[in-house]
């Protein structure tokens, strides 16, 4: 088959590999123009052209996919199918309809669940026992196309987005050597999305990640693992911001405490009252600060009796 395929983001490189391992070496790699990142706002490679140099593929990095140039190219290759895995930019008809077959997409929820940026934030943070990959035909509207396969996993009940992400960019790679076969052979069967069902997940800002001691020490624990390792779970001690970055549910045995009170902070955590039971904090991280254990943060911050989080 000749593909082609789309991807910026690091999550579309083991799709990449997979797919080169696999015998459906990509024709063309399409990936976003190289972009300025940090204060520094130095000029830094995309990550997915790295991969294309090092397994030896040809990349382009149109600024414009759409433009009358980078259409021209795409025609010239006479593709079967584009295969589009993290982009990042929203496709139009005009190259859409260049490919043979088409256009599909690994999308990391099991759709119609959770359409949108950031499904493995929001399945997380949803208190979901599962998700994984849909492999769906790209259509104007977003993640609405009929999926041909899915790819289901567990959420480990400690596990945070960043090593779900990874466990899930490796399953796209799997689905996709798994339906390109059967799309070679003309046998894909693509089935209608139930738009009754499908749920959305915006992209994750900064503010979502604000901690209210407030709720339940279960649902503080979902938001941690939820926004870890970016947004960051945030919440403020006096008039410094930290980010946590893992804790556990204890029960609360007396439940007199107030919410965002420290019942306790030693080597074993930081224990912070609720609106039920308590979370003790055992990685914490100071704004722009070194990500720590918790005792290592006692041994190196003062914390005063009466402190409140939030």
């Amino acid at each position: 088959m000749r593909i082609v395929f789309f991807g910026s983001s690091d999550f579309a490189i083991p799709s990449l590999k997979a797919l080169k391992d696999g015998g459906f070496a990509p024709e063309l790699v399409v990936t976003k123009p190289d972009a300025a990142r940090g204060r520094g706002r130095k000029i830094y490679d995309s990550e997915v052209k790295l991969a294309a140099q090092e397994f030896g593929l040809p990349c382009e990095q149109p600024a414009d996919p759409h433009g009358a140039e980078f259409l021209a190219t795409i025609k010239k290759l006479k593709p079967d199918i584009g295969i589009v895995v993290s982009y990042g930019v929203i496709l139009k008809p005009e190259l859409m309809g260049l490919p043979k077959l088409g256009m599909i997409n690994a999308h990391a929820s099991l759709l119609p669940l959770y359409r949108g940026a950031a499904p493995i934030q929001r399945a997380i943070r949803d208190g979901q026992q599962e998700t994984g990959v849909s492999i769906m035909r790209i259509v104007e509207k977003l993640d609405a196309g009929d999926v041909m396969l899915t790819k289901v996993t567990r959420i480990d009940p400690k596990e945070n987005a960043g090593a779900l992400r990874e466990r899930l960019a490796e399953l796209s790679g799997a689905a996709l050597l798994e339906a390109l076969p059967i799309l070679d052979k003309g046998k894909a069967k693509f089935v209608a999305q139930d738009e009754a069902k499908a749920t959305y997940a915006p992209k994750v800002e900064k503010e979502h990640g604000v901690i209210n001691w407030k709720l339940p020490a279960k649902e503080i624990d979902l938001l941690v693992r939820a926004m870890t390792p970016k947004p960051g779970a945030q919440t403020r001690l006096g008039n410094k911001r930290f980010i946590v970055m893992e804790g556990t549910v204890e029960q609360d045995l007396y439940g007199m405490g107030i919410p965002g009170g420290l019942q306790s902070s030693g080597e074993e955590g930081i224990r912070v009252c609720t609106g039920k039971d308590i979370y003790r904090i055992t990685r914490i991280k100071p704004d722009n600060g070194r990500n720590m254990t918790a005792g290592e943060f006692v041994r190196g911050h003062h914390i005063a009796p009466d402190a409140r989080f939030g």
